[in-house]
């Protein structure tokens, strides 16, 4: 997105769109990887608070009672990240398609310097979530 930011504001109008297309095809991965991790989340039964599978315990493959708690806290924050970036790619879709068109250059630009800040808020949250959720346990 910075380098679509980058493109704008020098008048590459071409490029624009393609960062833009690109960081869109980045926010599809995304996506693409949550909608697998949470099937599979789905799937084991391993679920936000009451919807938890209780049996999981009686394995051994959860020892800790505060494991449903884990999950709410999970499946609430990353799917409001992903609720973002959700947004964030119907706003860009929108800059796409007015870049096509040559709406963007050194003179106007502001639009996609927006979504870069943005894009760019999201990826920090990000940043946090993913050694919160992923790494510290």
């Amino acid at each position: 997105m910075a380098r679509a930011v980058t493109s704008a504001q020098k008048g590459y109008q071409k490029a624009t769109k393609n960062f833009i297309f690109l960081t869109l095809l980045c926010g599809f991965g995304f996506l693409i990887v949550k909608y697998f991790e949470y099937t599979h989340k789905i799937h084991v039964g391993t679920l936000p608070s009451g919807l938890f599978n209780q049996e999981l315990f009686a394995t051994g493959e959860f020892k800790d009672p505060r494991s449903p708690l884990f999950f709410s806290l999970y499946f609430g924050m990353t799917g409001l990240h992903a609720a973002h970036v959700v947004g964030g790619m119907i706003y860009m879709f929108m800059l796409w398609r007015r870049a096509g068109r040559g709406e963007f250059g050194p003179n106007y630009y502001t639009p996609v310097e927006l979504m870069g800040l943005y894009w760019h808020f999201v990826d920090l949250v990000w940043i946090y979530l993913f050694p919160l959720l992923y790494l510290v346990g």
